[in-house]
């Protein structure tokens, strides 16, 4: 499915979970209207797929974008995140950022079948103990904001006690791969002014961890499209890239705390199926990796993950797990 067709298809999903389904349900003429300017114009957007401000919270003052189960523990945590930008996060029903915590944050109350989850996800009995689940995390290994949308924390099988795995998660959605603008932050750490030219903070770990090919992460001149095209740090691959080095820089000790050196790390990603965007890009990106940066790599979908989650995780140590899973099926599944 092309990615816009998929949007579209995903925008009217999210409508009318926000319309008829109970854990939402605001009428379908209660909506934001947004400004934007192009071209020197103003226009007036409906955002269908959003919620108001005043509407983003129930009658209890909680963030109706989470699970009504988990809702009050989600939301108290949210508060407490003074560097989270809650706006989008708690108004668009069609973004990702809510998505971690309505998909992980439960997963706190069964570390031990979430243990046994993520080995079946990863391919191997890897996961000893989970210690923790972190959503929105940055150990600050790039020396920038690179983070993790979900990091997991644990002890691997057979080691000393002191040694610690990672695993780094991105969640996506709706989104693709976005263009950065000549001249930003972004570009200076990815380019100069010849090409492709990665940034200290970005090229020591890419290079030290042994998980690329060196092709895919030398430096390219603008003459040269086709390696252009083709480079990590090129629109298509950029955030999986950035989110795959940032777990290289805790295993290389670049992180801020001693306490966040790892011995292991996997970069995983979660996504829809019907995105088309990401069901292409993975074996484009896997070709870049060497064998040891294949096993530092996963993918899975939310239609694959759900059944698992049923699967493994303990209803009497999980509240209204049944209830839970059946509302993230509703809420993410397109039919």
């Amino acid at each position: 499915m092309k990615h816009a067709e998929f949007k579209a298809i995903a925008r009217q999903h999210q409508i009318d979970f926000k319309v008829n389904d109970p854990e939402i349900n605001i009428a379908a003429d209660r909506f934001p209207i947004r400004t934007i300017r192009k071209n020197g114009k103003e226009y007036k957007i409906e955002v269908r797929s959003s919620l108001t401000w005043k509407d983003c919270r129930d009658e209890n003052n909680l963030y109706r974008i989470f699970f009504s189960g988990f809702r009050r523990e989600i939301t108290e945590e949210v508060n407490r995140e003074a560097s989270l930008t809650k706006g989008q996060m708690v108004t668009n029903l069609l973004r990702s950022e809510h998505i971690p915590y309505n998909v992980f944050f439960p997963m706190r109350y069964d570390l031990d079948g979430t243990a046994r989850l993520f080995n079946r996800i990863l391919g191997e009995e890897r996961i000893a103990a989970i210690s923790k689940i972190n959503i929105e995390y940055n150990p600050k290994g790039l020396a920038d904001g690179t983070s993790f949308d979900v990091y997991i924390e644990y002890t691997p099988m057979g080691t000393n006690p002191n040694e610690k795995g990672g695993i780094g998660i991105e969640v996506k959605y709706t989104e693709k791969e976005y263009p950065i603008k000549r001249g930003t932050k972004e570009w200076k750490e990815t380019h100069n002014a010849s090409g492709i030219h990665l940034a200290s903070n970005y090229s020591n770990p890419s290079n030290t961890c042994g998980w690329f090919k060196p092709e895919f992460i030398a430096d390219v001149p603008f003459e040269d499209k086709e390696r252009m095209v083709a480079h990590v740090a090129a629109n298509r691959y950029r955030q999986i890239w950035r989110n795959h080095i940032l777990g290289a820089s805790m295993v290389l000790g670049l992180s801020e705390k001693p306490d966040d050196k790892l011995t292991e790390f996997t970069s995983l990603t979660v996504y829809s199926e019907d995105n088309g965007h990401f069901s292409e890009v993975w074996n484009e990106y896997e070709s870049k990796l060497t064998p040891d940066g294949l096993n530092t790599f996963k993918h899975i979908t939310y239609e694959e993950l759900f059944p698992l989650m049923q699967e493994f995780l303990s209803k009497t140590r999980i509240p209204h797990l049944n209830e839970w899973i059946d509302y993230l099926n509703r809420r993410y599944i397109i039919k």
